[in-house]
């Protein structure tokens, strides 16, 4: 027999339980984004959502508190990962154009930066010298 109730800890573990199946998923549709531990993370968002599901009436309101804080937070946390491989992979596929652009930043600063003195006239260290005391 299941005792289930609509509250915030079903609302809570739904949501866990869409998560883990959107990122069950993502390795079928885009595969160049997903990472092999992306399954693992899966599997634990199905789980801790379905015991939420159908055990989240036992909780006490701080621990729900507790839930809600951790579940957003490793929500937001998983959506941010999947944001920057994202463009991480934009950037590998346009490394040779900004190369290229860098190249010609550097080459730009190189030709305008004039020294009024010569290389080996400018002297960036100055010694100190010290004796010993003889006793």
């Amino acid at each position: 027999m299941n005792h289930m109730e609509l509250g915030p800890s079903t609302i809570l573990g739904v949501g866990l339980i869409i998560i883990g199946l959107f990122l069950y998923a993502l390795k079928l549709r885009e595969p160049y984004v997903s990472r092999d531990y992306d399954f693992f993370f899966s599997c634990i968002g199905l789980l801790c959502g379905g015991i939420l599901f159908f055990q989240g009436w036992r909780l006490d309101p701080i621990l729900l508190l507790s839930q809600i804080l951790l579940s957003g937070t490793t929500i937001f946390f998983i959506a941010e990962s999947l944001y920057l491989r994202k463009n991480l992979n934009f950037v590998k596929s346009k490394k040779k154009y900004i190369n290229l652009a860098k190249k010609n930043i550097y080459k730009y600063i190189y030709e305008n930066f004039k020294l009024k003195k010569k290389w080996n006239e400018l002297n960036y260290t100055r010694h100190i010298f010290y004796k010993k005391k003889k006793h």
